[in-house]
């Protein structure tokens, strides 16, 4: 950033109000990538909840089918509702600070920026803690038949497990796991030809490089994640690579709780002071149909 653009930005950090117009200026920093924020609805049903909201899953009974006997007057079943699960709300927050002169000199970037990485993130945070939170449901010692281990991923092992949703719960939803992970499908046979077979172009491999979606293998649609990290100086993996995971419809649900809320101000007693930035929201998770997840386990890549 030259003096000239560390001039004008300096003129608008100075007036709080003119603070959000910062995002017009050009900014030379490396942008972490993100998870994009769709990725949780491929894996759990979603939706919002406004505050006030009833934070809980219901279950209707009472509608049963009996014998018609002509003649007979027949019993009738008295309709009930009945709580089936709470969801325990959890909260995520993000706060940052930095001293007035540090955001006034322009080195830190827009505030736009900065609110934007801080949204990126959020989102990241959730969608590693559906991940881990599916992929710890079954091991090898509660349910062998949920749960398989192999040292890479292998045409048979997901195929059985695609059997096994399809035969346990259904349809399957999706195969998530990370590029790392799932990149032996691509050399499956009948995915496309890498000259040891002859088996036809598949479009799927176009859709690895260009946007994550691997496409489909044995009816089942794949998805690719980016491997991502929680910054740029630590580098910790914010999805397990070992860890592919099948998953069938309806095997949970992932709701938050209000929108999004943000707090901006400055702290006036240091000197120089310090501005706050700070993003908060409450969620919840609710893994109520575990037949529908299967497990592989990837040892090579643990």
């Amino acid at each position: 950033m030259n003096k000239k653009f560390k001039e004008a930005y300096a003129s608008l950090a100075k007036n709080k109000n003119q603070r959000e117009a910062l995002a017009s200026l050009i900014v030379e920093y490396i942008d972490p990538r993100h998870i994009t924020e769709n990725v949780v609805g491929l894996m759990l049903n979603t939706r919002n909840l406004d505050p006030g909201d009833a934070l809980v899953k219901k279950v209707r009974k009472g509608i049963e089918v009996r014998t018609l006997v002509p003649g007979a007057v027949h019993l009738a079943s008295e309709i009930t509702v009945s709580d089936r699960i709470n969801y325990m709300i959890d909260g995520a927050d993000i706060k940052v600070k930095a001293n007035m002169w540090e955001l006034e000199s322009g080195e830190l970037g827009t505030v736009e920026e900065i609110r934007r990485e801080m949204q990126a993130q959020l989102q990241d945070y959730y969608i590693s803690r559906v991940f881990t939170a599916l992929g710890n449901v079954w091991t090898a010692g509660n349910t062998p038949d949920n749960y398989a281990t192999g040292t890479e991923l292998t045409a048979t092992m997901l195929r059985d497990a695609i059997d096994w949703i399809r035969y346990t719960v259904g349809r399957v939803r999706a195969v998530v796991g990370t590029r790392r992970g799932l990149g032996p499908i691509t050399q499956f046979g009948g995915f496309h030809t890498d000259g040891t077979n002859t088996v036809a172009y598949d479009e799927g491999i176009r859709e690895i490089y260009e946007s994550g979606w691997v496409g489909s293998w044995y009816g089942a649609n794949i998805v690719a994640l980016d491997q991502v990290w929680n910054n740029l100086v630590d580098y910790e993996a914010q999805i397990p690579n070992n860890l592919v995971l099948v998953l069938g419809e309806n095997v949970g649900e992932f709701i938050t709780y209000g929108e999004p809320r943000w707090k901006q101000y400055d702290d006036m007693r240091p000197t120089p002071p310090d501005w706050f930035l700070e993003i908060f929201q409450e969620f919840a998770m609710v893994l109520d149909n575990c037949m529908g997840i299967y497990v592989l386990d990837i040892t090579s890549l643990s």
